[in-house]
C-alpha cells in the first residue's frame, strides 16, 4: 500500500449522457509516479471517465480530488492549468499548425512552462521523439497517425503534467508506431517528471508499462490491483461483463 496520499482520487463517480448512464459509482486512486492501466472494451466508459475527470463530460454524482482539493465542478481549463493533462482518443492535433507551433501552443495554453524554458522543452520533446525534429515545420495535419500521436504526447509534456490521462494511444497505429509510443511510456518515464499516468486501452498492451491495472466493464469498475495479477481471463471477462471483474474492491 502506498504511504503517500493519492495525487488524484475518484469516489463513487457516475457520468451520464442524458438518461443513459455511461459510468457508475467508480472509485479509484492514482499516486504520483505510477502508471495505472484502465482496460476495457470499446464502449466500457473509459473515454467518458477520462473526460469526466477534466469536466468535459457531465457528471451525476461523486467526488473528484486532485492533490487533496475538490475539482468536481472546476472548469476544464483550470483543471489543465492545475496539472491534469488529457491526451484524447484520436490525437486531435491542430492540423493547420506546424509541429513546432502545436508544441508552443500547448506550453502557452497550460501556463506551466516558463516562457524562457519553452525552447529547451521543445528540444527535449525532439530528443524523446526524433522524427518530430525533422518534421518541426510540417503542418500537423499532414503527419501519419503515429507522428500525430507523438505530437499529442509532446504537447502534454510541454504542459508539465502532474497527472497525464492517455486515451488509447495505440488506437489506429501501425505496430512499429505502437512500439515507439510504448517504448517512451516504459523507458522514458523520467521525462514525465514524476507525473502519474492513467492509461486507457482496450488490450493488455498497457500492462507492459503499468504498475497497477483496473478493469472497466459496462461503466462499472471491477478488478483493481497490481498489473502482475491481471491475466487474460480477467480481460476476457471484462469484455463479457461477467465473472471476477464484478464487484472486486480496489487494492493498492
Amino acid at each position: 500500500m502506498p504511504t503517500s496520499d493519492p495525487v488524484l482520487s475518484l469516489e463513487d463517480v457516475s457520468i451520464s449522457y442524458g438518461h443513459v448512464s455511461a459510468v457508475t459509482d467508480v472509485t479509484l486512486t492514482l499516486y504520483a509516479g505510477e502508471t495505472l492501466a484502465l482496460i476495457g472494451p470499446n464502449g466500457a466508459g473509459k473515454s467518458t471517465l477520462l473526460r469526466g475527470i477534466t469536466n468535459q463530460a457531465r457528471k451525476g454524482n461523486g467526488k473528484i480530488r486532485f492533490g487533496g482539493r475538490d475539482i468536481y465542478s472546476t472548469p476544464t481549463h483550470r483543471i489543465t492549468r492545475a496539472g491534469i493533462v488529457h491526451v484524447p482518443e484520436g490525437r486531435q492535433v491542430v492540423a493547420p499548425l506546424t509541429v513546432r507551433e502545436n508544441l508552443q501552443l500547448a506550453a502557452h495554453a497550460a501556463g506551466r512552462c516558463p516562457r524562457r524554458e519553452i525552447e529547451a522543452s521543445i528540444d527535449r520533446v525532439h530528443g524523446l521523439f526524433p522524427p518530430l525534429a525533422r518534421l518541426r515545420n510540417t503542418p500537423s495535419g499532414l503527419l501519419s497517425g503515429g507522428e500525430q500521436q507523438m505530437v499529442a504526447i509532446g504537447r502534454a509534456l510541454m504542459a508539465r503534467p502532474a497527472v497525464l490521462l492517455l486515451d488509447e494511444p495505440s488506437m489506429g497505429l501501425a505496430p512499429v508506431m505502437v512500439e515507439v509510443i510504448y517504448e517512451f511510456l516504459g523507458e522514458h518515464r523520467d521525462a514525465l517528471g514524476g507525473a502519474a499516468v492513467l492509461l486507457a486501452e482496450q488490450s493488455q498492451i498497457a500492462l507492459r508499462v503499468a504498475d497497477r491495472a483496473a478493469v472497466l466493464s459496462r461503466g462499472r469498475l471491477g478488478f483493481v490491483g497490481p498489473s502482475s495479477q491481471m491475466d487474460e481471463s480477467l480481460i476476457a471477462e471484462a469484455y463479457l461483463g461477467t465473472g471476477r471483474t464484478a464487484g472486486v474492491p480496489e487494492t493498492a
